[in-house]
């Protein structure tokens, strides 16, 4: 293999122009190779995870999913539905106590609303009632009356044929509770010593329940109370067997009050009738 070189008359005769020799065998000679660097590559894979972060919203647009929360939460839904665990609810609980049963066997047939004002609390303490003190208020209470329908037995009805009715003995009407629902103290006394306005508050409470009690026995709330039930029981009978009904009340031999009706004194008071004072 030899190579040639042909001068130009026209050009400088210093310039060259290079001949390559064709192989015999009539082949095409291979053609150069190019070798990418390695950055190349990295920036282009860069730019190729970049324009596929680009791609995902364009996507998601496509198919409906607008908010990347809403992709989220389908992801977790499809990592749930491939491993769910069922749901376990632990139930811890104290042990329940019964302290009492009362039952609950009272025919409530008035409720007499009562209001008193200008109840006047006076307390003396200190020597020679140097510290003493007064106020005023005004208390709502209720007192309820009915009848205790425990206390009636089988043997407390009993059909009259002679006279083609029923006849029903029940106790007496009584006072089946009383209460305070309402007390405001105004009008308090000037005292240059500390005191208690609370306790005149009890004190006033106390006072008004007893009052409030004993004006509705002395206002015919236990009549009323007598009246109010034989209708009732008279009609309940009544429409039950479709026989007139008498109703008798059995007299008692002592006055039965409930707890609430006969309150206790407030502890370490009590009252001097005469000076009408609240001493401790």
């Amino acid at each position: 293999m030899t190579q040639e070189t042909h001068q130009d008359s026209a050009s400088d005769s210093s310039t060259e122009i290079p001949y390559a020799l064709i192989p015999q065998d009539g082949s095409a000679p291979p053609a150069p190779s190019r070798r990418r660097s390695g950055c190349l590559w990295g920036i282009g894979g860069a730019l190729g995870c970049f324009a596929l972060v680009l791609l995902i919203p364009t996507v998601l647009t496509i198919i409906g999913v607008t908010s990347f929360s809403t992709l989220i939460s389908g992801i977790g839904t499809a990592l749930g539905a491939g491993a769910s665990a069922p749901v376990v609810a632990e139930i811890s609980s104290s042990q329940t106590i019964v302290q009492g049963i009362q039952p609950l066997g009272q025919l409530v047939s008035v409720s007499s609303q009562l209001a008193k004002a200008d109840v006047e609390i006076t307390v003396g303490q200190g020597v020679l009632n140097a510290c003493g003190f007064s106020a005023n208020h005004v208390v709502q209470g209720t007192v309820e009356a009915g009848i205790d329908l425990t206390l009636i037995g089988e043997t407390d009805l009993a059909y009259d044929e002679q006279n083609d009715r029923y006849v029903l003995i029940v106790p007496a009407p009584q006072l089946t509770s009383c209460r305070i629902d309402y007390i405001r103290q105004y009008d308090r006394s000037m005292t240059t010593c500390a005191v208690d306005w609370d306790e005149a508050r009890l004190l006033a409470n106390y006072e008004s329940l007893v009052e409030f009690r004993d004006d509705a026995i002395e206002g015919g709330i236990l009549i009323r109370a007598e009246q109010e039930a034989r209708l009732v029981l008279g009609n309940f009978i009544r429409l039950l067997t479709g026989k007139p009904v008498e109703i008798v009340f059995e007299p008692s031999s002592e006055t039965v009050q409930p707890p609430s009706c006969s309150p206790d004194t407030p502890a370490g008071w009590r009252f001097n009738p005469q000076n009408r004072h609240w001493e401790k």
